[in-house]
């Protein structure tokens, strides 16, 4: 039996930490970000990001943008979110009336 230190359940906190990374493309935009960012912003370390975004990248969710100059060694590679990837259906009810919008993973509604 688990008690109150037990550790975290690590699918959950796996899951936590690829949203954090996908919300961060998501608000880079088309410019994206590079995975030294996205470990800076979200506290993780650089080798989890680099697995995160390595299963992102297999997954389709996001994709390289280019290399951006650096201040010293290499340019660093780029990331961005690949909107089309996936889509959200949302529905709204009301009394007169039904709505339903189809976004993609950047919220651009691509169908009403």
């Amino acid at each position: 039996m688990a008690g109150p230190g037990a550790g975290a359940n690590l699918l959950a906190l796996r899951s936590h930490n690829a949203a954090l990374v996908l919300d961060l493309l998501r608000t880079a935009g088309s410019e994206g970000i590079s995975r030294l960012e996205l470990a800076e912003r979200t506290g993780l370390t650089p080798q989890a990001v680099s697995k995160i975004t390595a299963r992102l990248r297999e997954d389709g969710l996001a994709a390289e943008a280019g290399r951006r100059a650096s201040t010293g060694g290499k340019p660093r590679t780029v990331l961005r979110l690949v909107p089309e990837a996936g889509h959200a259906v949302g529905v709204h009810l009301d009394r007169d009336e039904v709505r339903a919008v189809l976004v993609d993973l950047r919220g651009t509604v691509v169908g009403e």
